[in-house]
């Protein structure tokens, strides 16, 4: 009852073509390095190396080359094992993917200042300055949505948040992976509350449904009302969204979550529709 059509996977050219289209300056061999990586993983017979394949998509490799072009002097090494999850994965495809950065002459060279290098953050004039990235300091509607928490400043977290604004400024939506425990909810606390913004959280758990993630049941005089959720409360009044626990989520609304963050359309359960 339908028509196929199937869609090829793009040549290395022609993706080299768009890279440099939408992110014009990137440097030449990065691009290049990270394209004949990309492209020798998806070659192979290795089941393991082709599932690391997956993680090096286009649009990562974009997002990989948009963020080189604002910091050339960052390494690629690390920035491949980022989008791969490498800390997270089994001993075997860590190895491959190790081998598979050798072979394309990919180095993950020490930063021989990031030894010395001193990470702080400084408020100045209305500007933060995180490690050596510097943006103005918002100014909201809402200061008291803006969060304030009990924060010990320490290198490794300052690191963090440095690595964090850089993918914030880009424009990206940013998603923090750790063990329990490690003070994620800290960080990303400390890095609004540094920003000046605003936030809404919500927390997901595995009885959230769509229904749920729209409109919130609240009691008012012994009466239920429904109102809006922390989701829609957030892109109504240009807040930033905290979602806890994501991980926890029944697959269809991590699905919604999907859509709603590569594509910014949503359909609320009322009928009115989240637009970019």
């Amino acid at each position: 009852m339908f028509l196929y059509h199937t869609v090829t996977p793009l040549a290395k050219a022609e993706e080299m073509g768009l890279i440099h289209g939408l992110a014009p300056n990137v440097p030449k061999e990065a691009a290049e390095q990270l394209l004949r990586l990309t492209d020798s993983l998806r070659r192979t017979k290795d089941p393991t190396a082709q599932s690391l394949a997956s993680s090096l998509s286009t649009r990562q490799l974009l997002r990989i080359c948009r963020r080189l072009s604002q910091y050339p002097e960052e390494s690629i090494a690390h920035a491949v094992n980022k989008a791969c999850l490498s800390r997270f994965l089994p001993s075997l495809a860590r190895a491959s993917l190790e081998k598979s950065l050798t072979n394309s002459s990919i180095q993950d060279t020490p930063d021989p200042a990031g030894q010395r290098r001193d990470y702080t953050c400084v408020v100045q004039e209305g500007v933060l300055t995180i490690g050596k990235v510097s943006t103005p300091i918002y100014s909201p509607n809402q200061k008291m949505k803006v969060p304030d928490v009990l924060f010990y400043d320490n290198p490794q977290h300052m690191m963090v948040m440095e690595d964090m604004l850089k993918d914030f400024l880009l424009g990206e939506h940013l998603l923090l992976v750790g063990n329990q425990g490690v003070g994620k909810n800290k960080i990303v606390d400390r890095f609004l509350h540094l920003l000046n913004r605003p936030r809404e959280y919500l927390q997901l758990h595995r009885d959230t449904t769509v229904q749920t993630l729209t409109l919130q049941p609240s009691v008012r005089d012994g009466i239920i009302t429904y109102e809006d959720s922390p989701l829609v409360k957030a892109v109504k009044h240009g807040h930033i969204l905290v979602i806890d626990e994501a991980d926890k989520a029944p697959t269809n609304v991590t699905c919604i979550l999907k859509a709603l963050v590569e594509s910014g359309e949503m359909i609320l359960a009322d009928g009115r529709r989240i637009i970019s």
